[in-house]
């Protein structure tokens, strides 16, 4: 019989203990617990972790936590929100986890800020409908955080822009409005080794660099941004001109946005320019208005931008004070921009880019000339007469405005204005240039003289106001360039040197002067009945008398002292009341020049865009580059107690050698 019991000397086989079931919300997860971005995508990708969503997971507003609870935490958030039934308890608890302020306690830390952030990565193409939740990752306080939580960031937001394109216009508004305000407290954040707004600013700009390259279309997103987040006149001075430096940044950054980008802000200066102009026609005291205003400390970090700075707090007891305190700072704001204009074309135009002068004399054509400016109109002048093919092509464009019949009239007579300073004013303008432009505007000047005599009834300011325009500029520039029209003397020595001419004049010698301009002025002052020393400004006609008998070029006193006898009101077409005055289109205002009355505001305004410059800041790039005021010698002698020969109205004979020169 065979035992089927086990024999003596083997022993029991082990009990195997009961297995212990793991709860869903105590996995060992510390090997997670890393603020290190690689392994933390790469442990994402090797587990499978699922929820339950009838699990109620709640987030913990104290302490840190490991990854695989956050990013439980995270889905449960979302996919509850975008259930119908609509449970947003926990997806609020998350929107308003993040929107906690980095300086208050409850705040979370940033490793635990970081681990959220890769967590809703992992459920970025779920987030078409969280539009709070994607509010609040936009509302991070980040740039002054660590290198590893900007990547992390940096990828957030790329992977949404391009999950969800919807979004894209949010981003760059939120980033563009670091432009305008950036406060160096957000690079001194709790637990974060201090960043610098110079390295907070790169870091922005380099967030929209990344979406423009992988979202191309995004550029517009990005011009709209910028035009939405452009400074109004009430931000700080410093602000104001941030924002430009930062704007004009990304023009060098993206190039096929420079155009546009340079574009707004030329326009906005010529805004603010026209703003100035139209506030100081009441003020007396322009010196006052611009004074360079005292510095103030800034916040050390802060030397990247402008130094520019205003009281912005100044106290004001009156009216006036207060809007003389306006005035300053819209001046400082319309000199920072000038100084950041200059700065920015000034290695471009010295590179010879075409291309670049080209788009800046497109900006005088689109936005500066159309307008009463004073001071933008400055950049032409100083870039045009860096090369003499650049004078060219102003003296050019504008002689084109002038000429075209299909322009405005007004265009036309500004653009007039505009020759005409510029090379009475223009330094560096060579003697061929400043002949052609006179030459040119001599045989216009005659072909307008032919049309408009058969028909004239005498002089109207209205109605050939081209005409007068065309010689105004002469006379003007006759007064400061005469020496570059004169091409010898009757003298034995033709070598005419600096001082050459009044040596010859005051040996009695005749001077030669080019072809033809002596016979078009004689019969444009002396024999039409268009008579341009009415209509012409009476400072500009009494200086171009004094000088052109001085130099025996043109005696027309005679003619000035009978107009003292003609009413232009009697002439005048009857757009002007009986008064004299203009009658006011409904919705135009009403300007200085409006509101002259009788002969003054019949006759032509005095108006040269390129007088002194005084801008504080900015004046330093155009110096050197401006012509001044010089008597020819002699001439203040030879008119010392000689009024007798009358030299036009009562108020032109009040009128110094230099009136020519000073600002208008």
């Amino acid at each position: 019989m065979v035992s089927l019991a086990s024999p003596r000397t083997l022993m029991p086989p082990p009990v195997t203990p009961p297995l212990k079931r793991p709860t869903p919300l105590k996995r060992d997860s510390s090997h997670l617990d890393t603020d290190d971005e690689a392994g933390l995508s790469t442990t994402t990708k090797k587990l499978r972790v699922t929820f339950d969503p009838k699990v109620d997971v709640r987030i913990l507003d104290h302490g840190d936590k490991g990854y695989d609870l956050v990013k439980e935490e995270v889905g449960q958030a979302v996919e509850r929100h975008l259930q119908d039934s609509k449970d947003d308890e926990r997806y609020d608890q998350l929107v308003q986890l993040l929107g906690r302020d980095s300086s208050s306690g409850e705040a979370p830390s940033p490793r635990l800020l970081r681990k959220y952030l890769v967590a809703i990565d992992t459920r970025i193409n779920r987030l078409g409908r969280c539009g709070k939740l994607v509010d609040a990752v936009l509302g991070l306080q980040w740039v002054g955080r660590d290198d590893a939580f900007v990547e992390t960031y940096t990828k957030v937001m790329c992977d949404l822009a391009t999950a969800h394109g919807k979004y894209v216009s949010n981003m760059l508004d939120k980033l563009v409005s670091h432009f305008v305000k950036l406060p160096a407290s957000l690079g001194r954040l709790p637990e974060e080794t201090p960043v610098s707004r110079t390295k907070m600013f790169s870091r922005v700009h380099m967030l929209v660099r990344t979406l423009l390259r992988i979202v191309p279309s995004a550029s517009n997103a990005l011009i709209r941004a910028i035009k939405l987040s452009f400074p109004t006149d009430l931000e700080t001075t410093r602000s104001y001109l941030q924002f430009q430096k930062h704007a004009i940044r990304i023009a060098e950054e993206i190039p096929e946005l420079k155009s546009e980008i340079l574009a707004l802000v030329v326009q906005k200066l010529v805004a603010i320019d026209v703003q100035v102009q139209q506030d100081m026609e009441d003020m007396e005291d322009e010196e006052k208005l611009l004074q360079r205003p005292s510095s103030k400390d800034g916040n050390g970090d802060e030397s990247d931008d402008s130094d520019y700075s205003f009281s912005e707090s100044e106290e004001t007891t009156t009216v006036e004070e207060q809007r003389l305190r306006e005035l300053r700072l819209k001046v400082a704001k319309m000199d920072g921009t000038l100084d950041l204009l200059f700065e920015y074309y000034t290695p471009l135009i010295q590179s010879d880019t075409n291309s670049t002068y080209r788009e800046l004399l497109a900006h005088f054509s689109n936005f500066i000339s159309p307008n009463r400016t004073r001071h933008a109109q400055f950049l032409v002048f100083h870039f045009s007469q860096t090369s003499s093919a650049q004078t060219t092509a102003f003296v050019k464009q504008c002689l084109d405005l002038v000429t075209n019949q299909q322009n405005p009239s007004v265009q036309r007579v500004t653009a007039c204005a505009y020759l005409a300073s510029y090379i009475a004013r223009g330094a560096h303008i060579p003697t061929t240039t400043v002949q052609f432009a006179f030459s040119s505007l001599c045989s216009y000047l005659n072909e307008l003289r032919k049309s408009h005599e058969p028909s004239c009834r005498g002089p109207d300011r209205k109605k050939y106001a081209v005409y007068y325009a065309v010689a105004q500029a002469l006379f003007y520039i006759f007064c400061f360039r005469w020496r570059d029209l004169v091409t010898g003397s009757s003298s034995p020595d033709d070598d005419l040197s600096d001082s050459s001419e009044e040596n010859a004049l005051a040996e009695g010698h005749d001077l030669l002067w080019m072809p033809s301009i002596q016979e078009t002025l004689r019969l444009n002052t002396s024999h039409s009945r268009l008579n341009p020393l009415k209509v012409c400004s009476p400072a500009i006609v009494a200086q171009f008398a004094k000088i052109a008998h001085h130099l025996r070029f043109l005696y027309v006193y005679s003619l000035i002292e009978s107009n003292k006898r003609l009413r232009l009101a009697n002439t005048t077409s009857s757009s002007y009341g009986a008064s004299g005055r203009a009658e006011i289109g409904i919705g135009r205002r009403e300007t200085a020049t409006d509101r002259k009355v009788g002969e003054a505001h019949l006759q032509m305004e005095a108006y040269f865009p390129f007088d002194p410059y005084h801008l504080p800041v900015s004046k330093r790039w155009v110096e050197g580059d401006y012509n001044e005021w010089k008597t020819p010698r002699g001439m203040e002698k030879e008119h010392d107690g000689q009024d007798d020969e009358g030299s036009g109205s009562e108020s032109e004979s009040d009128d110094s050698d230099d009136s020519l020169g000073s600002p208008k």
